[in-house]
Formats: C-alpha cells, sequence, structure tokens
C-alpha cells in the first residue's frame, strides 16, 4: 500500500461520523501528504471589485424670465369749448342845432343776435391698450430605468462541518446567484416652458364739450328822420356795434403709453447626474485543500497556546483554558478574515501566522 492511498485512509477514517446524510470524501485531489498530516478543503471565496457609474438623474430643460412691459404717460391738450362770442352796442351820440332842422335824421338801429351752442360729448383715450407675457411653466415626468447593479454569478458554498475531526467544511457546492437590478427613477421634460402674450383694450371716456353752432350777429333795424321846426337834434357819431370773443377752453389729459413691450428671456437648465455603485466579480471562487491541525494534536497544551497568541493579537476575549470551543473558534476564524488566511479551521497557515 502506498503512502497516498495509506493518508486517504486515515483521513476518511478520522472524519467518519454518524449521520447518514453526510458526504465522502473524494480524495483524487488531495496534495501530497506524509502519515499523521490532516487536511480540510477550504472554500476560497469569488473576488470582486466596485466601481461606480454616472446615470442621468434630470435631462436638461429651460427656464424663462419674464421681462415686464415698460410704461410711460403723456399730456395731450383737448379743446372743450371754442369759446364766445358776444356782441355790444354803442348808441350814437346826438347834439341839437338851434335853427329850424331837421330834428332827428334817419338812423339805424343795431339788435344783437346772440351765438347759439350744443353740448356734444367726445371720446377720449385714457389708456393705450397694453401686452404682457404670461409664463407657463415646464411640465416634467418621472421614468424608471432598470439599472444593473450586480451580474449573475456561481459561487461555491460549502456545507456545516460535523465533529469529523476537521473546523470546516468538506463539500462545497456551486451555486448560482442571480443578477441584481436596481431601479433608478429619473425626471425628464414632458412639455419645456413657454410663454403666451395676453392683451388688454384700450380704456376710454366720453367728455363733455360745448360747441358753437351760431356765432353772434347783429340786425340794423332802420330808424327814419324825424323833424322839428324848433331845434334840430343831429347826430354826432353814429351808433356802433362791438364782438367781445372769450378764448377757447382746453382740458389736458394725461394718457398711459407703452414705451417697451414686454418680452422673455430663456435661460438653459443642465441636466442633473448621479452615481451608481456596482459590483462585479473579477475572480472565481475555488475550493481547495488545507492543511490543518489534526484533532490527535490538538490537545490542552496546544489549544492554550493559540488562546494566548489570539488574545495577544486582540481577537480571543475568553479564559486560557485549553477548550476549543465554540469562542475559540470564532476567534480563529476573524483572524483569519483579518489576515486573508483560507477559513478553515484550524490550519497550519494560521499557526505559522501565529507565530506558533
Amino acid at each position: 500500500m502506498t503512502v497516498r492511498e495509506t493518508l486517504k485512509l486515515s483521513l476518511i477514517a478520522i472524519a467518519m461520523i454518524t449521520t447518514a446524510q453526510a458526504a465522502t470524501i473524494d480524495g483524487d485531489d488531495l496534495p501530497p501528504a506524509k502519515p499523521g498530516q490532516c487536511f480540510t478543503k477550504a472554500f476560497f471565496p469569488a473576488k470582486y471589485a466596485t466601481s461606480t457609474e454616472r446615470v442621468l438623474a434630470s435631462e436638461a430643460s429651460e427656464k424663462m424670465q419674464l421681462i415686464p412691459a415698460k410704461y410711460g404717460t403723456k399730456t395731450e391738450k383737448i379743446k372743450v369749448s371754442d369759446g364766445t362770442e358776444k356782441v355790444i352796442t354803442i348808441p350814437a351820440t346826438y347834439k341839437t342845432v338851434s335853427e329850424k332842422v331837421l330834428a332827428q335824421e334817419a338812423s339805424t338801429k343795431l339788435i344783437p343776435i346772440p351765438a347759439t351752442y350744443k353740448t356734444v360729448s367726445k371720446r377720449v383715450l385714457v389708456s393705450e391698450g397694453t401686452e404682457k407675457l404670461v409664463k407657463i411653466p415646464a411640465q416634467y415626468k418621472n421614468v424608471q430605468e432598470r439599472v444593473l447593479v450586480s451580474p449573475a454569478r456561481t459561487e461555491w458554498k460549502k456545507t456545516k462541518c460535523e465533529d469529523r475531526g476537521c473546523n470546516q467544511s468538506e463539500v462545497v457546492c456551486l451555486v448560482e446567484i442571480p443578477a441584481i437590478y436596481k431601479t433608478v427613477t429619473k425626471k425628464v421634460v414632458a412639455k419645456p416652458v413657454n410663454a403666451k402674450k395676453v392683451t388688454t383694450p384700450a380704456v376710454y371716456k366720453s367728455i363733455q364739450i360745448q360747441q358753437l353752432v351760431t356765432p353772434a350777429t347783429t340786425k340794423t333795424v332802420n330808424i327814419p328822420a324825424k323833424y322839428k321846426t324848433v331845434t334840430k337834434r343831429v347826430v354826432d357819431k353814429q351808433a356802433s356795434s362791438k364782438v367781445i370773443k372769450t378764448p377757447a377752453q382746453y382740458k389736458t389729459i394725461t394718457t398711459k403709453v407703452l414705451v417697451t413691450p414686454a418680452q422673455y428671456k430663456k435661460s438653459t437648465i443642465p441636466a442633473t447626474y448621479k452615481t451608481v455603485t456596482k459590483k462585479r466579480m473579477v475572480a472565481d471562487g475555488y475550493a481547495k485543500w488545507v492543511q490543518i491541525v489534526c484533532k490527535s494534536n490538538m490537545g490542552v497544551p496546544t489549544i492554550q497556546r493559540v488562546q494566548t497568541a489570539l488574545k495577544d493579537a486582540g481577537y480571543y476575549k475568553g479564559p486560557i483554558d485549553g477548550i476549543w470551543g465554540s469562542e475559540s473558534k470564532s476567534a480563529t476564524r476573524a483572524y483569519q478574515k483579518a489576515k486573508s488566511l483560507p477559513v478553515a479551521g484550524l490550519s497550519v497557515a494560521t499557526m505559522r501566522s501565529l507565530g506558533l
């Protein structure tokens, strides 16, 4: 019988368990070993790397700034009355002559006829029509996008190690791990920002003005001459008339006029992004046989030395009692993970790392 066959038989004998569901160890891939050495199949997990990806969170859009219209005022002088005319008569003056002559010459009499007026309504502009721009804001909608975070992969899964003289699983299974997706919600423009023009009509008001219909005038009445045989009264100055005019009347009206029409200015709102972290596998997990301390060599002194070394390293908090219990196993696993050692019970590599 060869040494290899002897080692295989020794390992099988040590790993015997009472449960009917235990798996048989396949030793065809065991490393070269010497009698008295013990091995367990340790699982080396897959290695992953994380990466970040910049994804669009909100599309670029536009915003609109409204610039209101500017107005000024202007004054306008409007005639509200054409003025009036009034005729005043100046009577004739006379003198007397002491001889028997014509007592009163024929003359004329002026009768004033006043001007006639009518009141009319006039429609005047008070405020010109105005325009303004009303902003119509942009409308948005949320869309969802499914982003791959971690691709589908396979991993080796280890089974629970029973009391077979080992501290780690000897049976591993290749398990499919499904891909992991993340739903990202982003905001997109449904309708861009816009503006519409609103117009208000001009404002007018009616005012009453006095308008001349017929101007003032005079009517001449002839007075025949009168004679007396006594003194004679002669005209010194003929009767006359005088027209007195009143000036036209005006009213000043202030109106509101458009100086600069309303307008709008558009500016761009840049798109926003967010970072999504993805995890990808850079190396597959695998199983490998590693050398461990045999159960026959795990006496109280050995366990006490391991407990002491783990305590000095800051991983073990329990008593130095030489018992390989849950505290000792948990501290060993924590140490192995921290030192990047295979998590395989009390392995020879772990003993070397602890300086034992």
